[in-house]
């Protein structure tokens, strides 16, 4: 029955369509809507469906959503996937169009409602002879206000569930299929929550993230389509743990459901999966059922421990300490701190009980990046002194500049200039750059003592493989003779990869600097630079020589030598006469 629709789906324009999916997507689509390739088209709401013919012998059905401002969300069964399709700009162009084509539908509650049961048996067994798949959701018992609902079987929904994956099988790019088909039995979770049946809905939480679980190691779930199902059971069986006070069985099903998905994140090293399972049983669970969790925190590391990384053991660590938190004496939390690697953890403690000189030690064996960690908790705790002298120890072994640049913001923040500029020229020695040196003399210039420190980190600069940065602390000092003089002696060597050019090249930082005082060697360097762009062979590197040939010709011009440079251009168009791209971007130029 065609009906009016209730809401009104914006105008849209190809300029919409075109912000909505790619210019190669929509290219594609136009061909496709005007090939006729859209039909069946509905408007039910703020939303359409259509059905696109493709390459495959079924055609994609492609669903859009629409808010007030415009397009929201779409979809198309596609193996692209995404709703930014082909298969989407086609409908979306035959919407813009052609509005009128797309047959207005009444809400599917309303039309349910008016159909009688007769009615509503003949439609299910059309819809399973065009859908046979569909026939397994008569299996499931679906919610239903005003109905005591006794507990559903789980097993119904782990068939549904793992149906989803059978179906759409393991190749990359199903997941969101896959979720597609989740999405449904989840929600079915979600209806029996509503009408207080957190009994049922447990079950069907449980029986979806199980399955999922057990099938996420073959998926390839790059776009976090089934973590996000897992997310949703996570967060639903939080709900159910909420609502279930005395039913103590149905809680540690629960508990172990939601343990289940934090433990495969962990496992698996952060995936985000199950983010909100250790505020959930925080919060929620009771005395006894903390120190149940504990042990399965306590089962999970024994168990195949060897595989655990460093990391995986701190976040089971500080879960089981913030489970036995009101249980636990200074020295059983010590003692699982040292157990399970949390460090920052055990320091702080340690401070907390005044012990500082175990402190110490525990900092003493603690990698460099650790030590840096508990530097700052020293600090946290007063005693920035031992920070100090832990870090200064560190400072005469480690290559991890981290620990001088923790020196340095110290002595900064006490205003020891003299400290600083130790750590600073300590660290300008250990990894020179720029910035290094710049910062190195602004604390030497204020203690009066660059004009000693300034040559000895130009000498060390010249001794190394430190090139780009001596000749970018000459052009700091004003020093372009200097800069010159080391971009030549670097050509000389050979160091200068003929097609090693960048924008960051400090040759034409140095040919810049140059152009007042210095404008032939500048102009060597420009031609230079644009010659191994050329030898790139690519129109956007023909693009940047143009503009490096134009500051050629201009130092030409102020010299008074356009016979020069006309020679020049010349020359370079008969030696790459056969780079068309070339020409033409130098036409282009006006060059």
């Amino acid at each position: 029955m065609e009906l009016e629709a209730m809401s009104s789906i914006p105008a849209i324009n190809t300029q919409d369509i075109q912000d909505w999916v790619d210019a190669q997507s929509f290219e594609r689509g136009r061909r496709h809507y005007q090939e006729g390739a859209i039909f069946e088209a509905r408007q039910r709401g703020m939303a359409l469906t259509a059905l696109c013919e493709g390459s495959q012998p079924e055609p994609y059905r492609v669903e859009v959503s629409f808010g007030p401002k415009g397009i929201t969300a779409a979809h198309c069964s596609c193996p692209v996937g995404g709703g930014r399709c082909k298969h989407v700009a086609a409908a979306l162009l035959a919407l813009a169009h052609h509005p009128e084509d797309f047959i207005k539908l009444e809400d599917i509650d309303a039309a349910l409602e008016r159909r009688s049961k007769g009615e509503l048996i003949v439609v299910i067994k059309q819809m399973l002879r065009q859908e046979p798949d569909l026939e397994s959701l008569l299996e499931m018992l679906p919610p239903e206000q005003g109905r005591r609902n006794s507990p559903v079987d789980p097993e119904t929904y782990r068939r549904q569930a793992g149906a989803a994956f059978r179906i759409h099988g393991y190749q990359r790019g199903v997941e969101a299929e896959i979720a597609d088909r989740l999405r449904p039995i989840v929600e079915t979770g979600d209806g029996f929550a509503e009408l207080n049946d957190h009994i049922s809905a447990a079950s069907v939480y449980e029986a979806v993230a199980e399955v999922v679980l057990e099938r996420y190691d073959s998926s390839h779930d790059e776009e976090d389509d089934l973590g996000g199902i897992l997310n949703d059971c996570a967060s639903g069986l939080g709900g159910c743990l909420r609502a279930v006070k005395s039913d103590a069985a149905a809680r540690g099903s629960i508990l172990r459901a939601v343990f289940a998905i934090y433990r495969y994140d962990i496992d698996s090293g952060g995936i985000d999966l199950g983010d909100e399972v250790p505020g959930i049983i925080l919060e929620l669970a009771t005395p006894d059922e903390r120190r149940m969790v504990a042990g399965w925190v306590r089962d999970s590391m024994a168990k195949d421990g060897d595989k655990y990384t460093k990391w995986s053991r701190e976040q089971y660590g500080g879960f089981w300490l913030n489970l036995a938190a009101n249980t636990l004496d200074h020295e059983g939390f010590l003692r699982i701190c040292r157990e399970v690697g949390r460090l920052e953890d055990l320091v702080d403690r340690l401070l907390t009980l005044g012990r500082l000189e175990e402190a110490s030690e525990e900092a003493r064996r603690a990698g460099d990046y650790d030590l840096i960690s508990l530097a700052s908790i020293f600090v946290k705790h007063k005693r920035g002194g031992t920070a100090e002298l832990l870090m200064r120890e560190r400072s005469e072994t480690t290559k991890d500049s981290r620990v001088l640049e923790w020196l340095r913001d110290y002595y900064r923040g006490r205003k020891d200039h003299t400290s600083a500029l130790e750590m600073a020229e300590k660290l300008f020695r250990m990894r020179p750059s720029l910035e290094g040196y710049k910062e190195t003399r602004q604390l030497a210039q204020k203690l009066g003592r660059w004009e000693a420190l300034g040559p000895a980190l130009v000498s060390f600069l010249k001794g190394g493989p430190y090139t780009d940065t001596l000749i970018r602390a000459h052009l700091l000092e004003g020093e372009i003779n200097l800069a010159l003089e080391a971009v030549r002696e670097k050509q000389e060597r050979g160091h200068w990869r003929p097609y090693g050019f960048s924008e960051h090249d400090p040759r034409l930082e140095v040919a810049k600097a140059a152009e007042e005082t210095r404008p032939r060697p500048a102009l060597e360097i420009y031609r230079q630079c644009a010659e191994g762009l050329i030898a790139q062979r690519s129109r956007p590197y023909y693009q940047e020589a143009c503009k490096l040939l134009k500051r050629v010709r201009a130092l030409h011009e102020r010299l008074g030598e356009m016979d020069v440079w006309t020679s020049y251009a010349a020359r370079l168009r008969d030696t790459n006469r056969m780079l068309r791209a070339l020409k033409e971007e130098m036409a282009a130029a006006g060059l």
